[in-house]
């Protein structure tokens, strides 16, 4: 089914855009009802472009925003098609958009029950990953100190790219607590180093190769890049955003596994989190 993911939004953003445009071909033709059409159609389109635009770090679960206006654009197209003012062309896009966009709230965004990495108070499995000077890095490395593993998509994601931008703004005072940041993702070091490039602290930057960690953690989300980004360089299999946090002893005391990619937590827990176990 993860396959089918990568495949459904691609195709349901082409869909969106082709309803929106045989809307403005009927209206050409003298049809004074097929705007109508535009009603089920760009919610969704809406929805995703405030999202690249604004970059939100994080959304509502059920858009209800989105979901609704296409709901009553779909109605409004079936009452125009029973008084005759809407053709079978525009019935059809109105339904397969509402059926996508509440496929998009209710399949694609969502992730099947998790279970946890580990039992709270364990150490991580046996995991590595690589920085962008190709050294191996463990989450040993960082032994002595509070460690916020971060696992994030890719710099493709809006919400990963802004969950990371709240981090960054946080990070003088997690750096002056001891805390050390890690961002891990399966993404080349070449797109990390871009990443990089954005921001002026000292994150530490870990390549996943090939998700041998998120195997081995289970938050491997295979399949899960969207269609088409594999000819930027990404490859088709991601991780499931993921926060880890361990104590200086290795220790897991924190796992945020969310069951919707589009729910993150925000920065300021990670303090918490720290200072109810009195690490800071």
């Amino acid at each position: 089914m993860k396959s089918l993911k990568s495949l459904f939004i691609s195709g349901q953003i082409t869909l969106a855009v082709g309803s929106v445009i045989v809307a403005v071909w009927l209206t050409a033709g003298g049809n004074l009802w097929a705007p109508a059409l535009l009603l089920p159609a760009l919610p969704l389109l809406v929805f995703l472009g405030w999202l690249f635009l604004r970059q939100p770090a994080r959304t509502s679960a059920n858009l209800p925003w989105v979901f609704w206006p296409s709901l009553a654009g779909t109605l409004l197209v079936l009452v125009l098609f029973a008084l005759g003012h809407a053709c079978w062309l525009m019935t059809t896009l109105a339904v397969l958009n509402l059926i996508g966009v509440h496929l998009y709230i209710r399949w694609y965004s969502r992730y099947e029950q998790r279970g946890p990495v580990v039992q709270l108070g364990e150490p991580l499995p046996p995991v590595s990953f690589t920085n962008l000077e190709g050294k191996v890095i463990t989450p040993q490395s960082f032994a002595g100190q509070p460690l916020v593993l971060l696992f994030f998509r890719g710099n493709w994601c809006p919400l990963c790219m802004a969950q990371i931008r709240e981090v960054a703004a946080e990070y003088q005072s997690l750096q002056e607590k001891g805390i050390r940041v890690a961002l891990v993702s399966p993404q080349s070091h070449k797109q990390s180093a871009q990443l990089a490039k954005q921001f002026s602290v000292q994150f530490e930057y870990l390549r996943d190769d090939d998700n041998q960690a998120a195997n081995v953690l289970g938050i491997i989300d295979a399949g899960g890049t969207p269609a088409g980004l594999e000819a930027l360089g990404y490859d088709s299999d991601t991780v499931m955003p993921t926060v880890l946090i361990l104590d200086g002893e290795g220790r897991l005391i924190y796992q945020h596994l969310t069951d919707n990619y589009r729910v993150r937590p925000e920065p300021s827990l990670f303090i918490r989190v720290l200072m109810d176990r009195e690490l800071i």
